[in-house]
């Protein structure tokens, strides 16, 4: 966020700017009237014989204050959304630049924390050959898991550029259930101290793009593990209602602020210090659900679970319309 000396100074300029622009106008002002003042007496004397008479005299007199009065005030309004809208631009640029940095330090600890993982396991197997079945078991499926995320990350990175950059969509018909059934079940090695329930409908056949709504349930999947303590429920609930596919993913964890939930759409943005943050991430997963639901013409919202928690709902037409490139 933009810090308090910027806004400070953001103030005082303003302040300072409105003040000179009053002093302006009041100078003239008073201008006017010493004007206005001398031509009186002029003509009451009748020292110069070819001055305009006093009506004509009055009238200028009342236009120029009336033109000096909104000319200062218009200037005033323009001056105040001028600088409004600078600080309003230099504040987003402040929000940008954190996200960037908290997007490179978390994709910084996001590649070297498992790379280090995997090539401590991978010495570990090569000093100690003669480990028994269960502990090398054990160590093979801490690497897997660190490998696969690792590529998770990379995909994400790989995906968030494509979506923005004119990636093609490949629609078919989907049967719902099997299909959410395969997914949630590649993943379910990331909560195994979670509960993830598939709570669907029978009989659901939607266009959709596979692949990217595969990606769309990993992340919500992950996202929900990530902020739910151990041996939470997690349950992605789908249904059909009308002409829509109703997907909601729910779970128990600590929630999102209402001031937070438009936030965490955005590209690289993660609530709170990156350098203080102890949960994995890179603030690009609801980044990629969001974008990936607009392009199927569907909706996508962050809602309060009761009692805690979050649902994260999606809703996509069943009929899917022309694609989106």
């Amino acid at each position: 966020m933009i810090s308090n000396r910027v806004r400070f100074i953001s103030f005082v300029l303003i302040a300072y700017m409105v003040a000179a622009l009053a002093w302006w106008t009041l100078l003239l002002y008073n201008k006017n009237e010493e004007v206005y003042t001398y031509q009186q007496a002029i003509i009451q004397q009748e020292v110069i014989d070819d001055l305009p008479d006093l009506a004509t005299i009055q009238a200028k007199y009342d236009r120029q204050k009336i033109m000096i009065l909104g000319e200062g005030f218009v200037f005033a309004i323009l001056l105040i959304i001028g600088i409004l809208i600078i600080n309003r631009a230099a504040k987003r640029e402040f929000q940008i630049a954190s996200m960037k940095n908290n997007f490179l330090l978390s994709v910084t600890h996001e590649l070297k924390s498992p790379l280090a993982s995997i090539k401590m396991i991978l010495e570990t197997l090569l000093n100690k050959p003669k480990l028994d079945t269960d502990r090398r078991t054990s160590i093979s499926a801490n690497a897997l898991k660190e490998t696969n995320r690792l590529e998770s990350m990379i995909n994400k990175l790989l995906l968030s550029t494509k979506i923005e950059d004119h990636y093609q969509y490949n629609y078919e018909e989907v049967e719902i259930k099997d299909f959410f059934l395969n997914v949630i079940s590649r993943y379910r090695y990331q909560g195994e101290s979670h509960r993830i329930q598939l709570d669907c409908q029978d009989g659901i056949i939607a266009e959709l793009d596979k692949e990217a709504i595969q990606s769309v349930i990993t992340n919500l999947v992950e996202n929900a593990i990530k902020y739910s303590e151990k041996d939470d429920n997690i349950t992605i609930r789908v249904e059909r209602k009308n002409n829509e596919l109703i997907i909601d993913c729910i779970d128990q964890g600590s929630g999102i602020p209402d001031t937070e939930k438009k936030e965490v759409l955005n590209k690289f943005y993660r609530i709170g210090n990156e350098e203080f943050r102890t949960s994995e991430g890179s603030g690009l997963g609801l980044f990629i659900v969001n974008k990936i639901v607009d392009s199927h013409k569907g909706r996508f919202e962050i809602l309060d679970n009761q009692p805690k928690g979050t649902i994260m709902r999606i809703q996509l037409p069943i009929h899917q319309q022309t694609p989106i490139a």
